[in-house]
C-alpha cells in the first residue's frame, strides 16, 4: 500500500493533461473481484429460482387435472368434442371433382324387347277357365304369364292358390287352330300327351260327355305325378281343347294343395265352351313360331332329322 502511494504522487507530479488520476491497481482488482462474485451470487440464485419454478411447471403438466394438460382438455376418447381442425385461409381453394354420372342407355335390353306371345288366347283361355272353374275368382290368377306349346297350338299353366293352404295346384289349358288333328302325323297323340292323356293306355279313356252325344279323351289320376284329371276334346273342324288339373304346380312350387275343388264336370264345361278359339290375328305366322329344324316352306334342312335323338 506504501508503494501505491509513492506511485501515485510521482504521477501527480508529472501532471498529464487531460488524463484522469491512475487508480489502485490493487485495489481496482479488489472491487471487480467483489463485483463478480456479486454477479455470480445473484446468477445462482436467479437460476436456483427459475429452476424450482420449472420443475413445479413439469409438475403440474404431469399430473391429471393440474395445468393446460388436464383431462378435460386432452383429446381422448369420450372426453369430448374433436378438435376443430383449422386451414390456412390464404391457401387456395380445391374442390373435389367426380366423374359425370353416365346416362342411363336408352337402348331396350332384350327383357324389353321380349314379349310373350299369344296374349289374347291366353286371357281367353285363363278368363274361361275362370268362368268354368272358379266363378268367384278366388283361386285362379288375374293374368296368364306362362306360353305352353307354339304355332297353332296356344296354352298356359294357371296356378291355382288355396287360402290358409302353403301348396300351389296347376291347372294346364290349351286350345288349337282349326285342321290341327290333321297338320301332322302324330299331332292328335302329342297335344294329348301334353295334357297329361296317353292315347292307346289305360290311362287316357274315351268317356261320353254328359248332356250330349258326344266324347272326349280322360286323363285318370295319377299320384305320381299329383295329376287329378285331364280331358282332351276334339272338335268337328279338327281343332283341339284340353285341360289338366293337378294339386302341385311342379314349375313353382314342392307343395302339393291338401284339397284342390275342381270337378270333371267343370273341366267337360270348359273344353266344350264354343267361344274357346284362337284369337284373330294370334297366329303362327304373326309371331314366325317353327318347330326346331323347319324352314319356312315347311321343308326340314339336310343335316336334321325329324326323329327325336336319343
Amino acid at each position: 500500500m506504501i508503494e501505491d502511494d509513492e506511485l501515485r504522487r510521482q504521477f501527480d507530479r508529472v501532471g498529464f493533461a487531460g488524463e484522469p488520476p491512475m487508480g489502485s491497481t490493487a485495489t481496482d482488482d479488489l472491487v471487480r473481484g467483489r463485483r463478480h462474485l456479486r454477479r455470480r451470487r445473484i446468477a445462482t440464485l436467479g437460476g436456483g429460482a427459475l429452476g424450482v419454478a420449472a420443475a413445479g411447471v413439469g409438475v403440474a403438466l404431469l399430473l391429471p387435472g393440474f395445468g393446460p394438460a388436464a383431462s378435460s382438455d386432452l383429446d381422448v376418447a369420450g372426453a369430448g368434442p374433436a378438435p376443430v381442425e383449422v386451414t390456412d385461409e390464404t391457401a387456395p381453394a380445391t374442390h373435389e371433382t367426380g366423374v359425370p354420372s353416365q346416362e342411363p342407355s336408352q337402348e331396350p335390353t332384350v327383357d324389353d324387347e321380349y314379349q310373350l306371345g299369344f296374349p289374347l288366347t291366353r286371357q281367353l283361355l285363363l278368363d274361361t277357365a275362370v268362368e268354368h272353374l272358379d266363378p268367384a275368382h278366388e283361386h285362379l290368377p288375374a293374368e296368364s304369364t306362362g306360353l305352353t306349346g307354339g304355332g297353332t297350338n296356344v296354352g298356359t299353366k294357371l296356378e291355382w292358390l288355396v287360402d290358409g293352404d302353403d301348396g300351389m295346384g296347376l291347372v294346364q289349358v290349351a286350345v288349337t287352330g282349326p285342321g290341327y288333328a290333321d297338320e301332322y302325323e302324330f299331332a292328335r297323340q302329342d297335344f294329348a300327351a301334353n295334357i297329361g292323356c296317353e292315347i292307346d293306355t289305360d290311362r287316357c279313356i274315351e268317356q261320353p260327355i254328359p248332356g250330349t252325344d258326344e266324347t272326349a279323351l280322360v286323363g285318370a289320376a295319377n299320384p305320381d305325378t299329383h295329376l287329378l284329371f285331364s280331358i282332351v276334346y276334339e272338335r268337328a273342324d279338327g281343332s283341339f281343347v284340353g285341360i289338366a288339373v293337378s294339386d302341385l304346380f311342379g314349375n313353382n312350387s314342392l307343395i302339393p294343395l291338401a284339397e284342390m275343388d275342381v270337378s270333371l264336370e267343370q273341366g267337360f264345361a270348359f273344353v266344350t265352351d264354343p267361344d274357346l278359339a284362337l284369337a284373330p290375328g294370334e297366329s303362327a305366322e304373326d309371331y314366325d313360331v317353327l318347330r326346331p329344324g323347319e324352314r319356312e316352306d315347311g321343308s326340314i334342312p339336310e343335316g336334321t332329322s325329324e326323329e327325336p335323338v336319343d
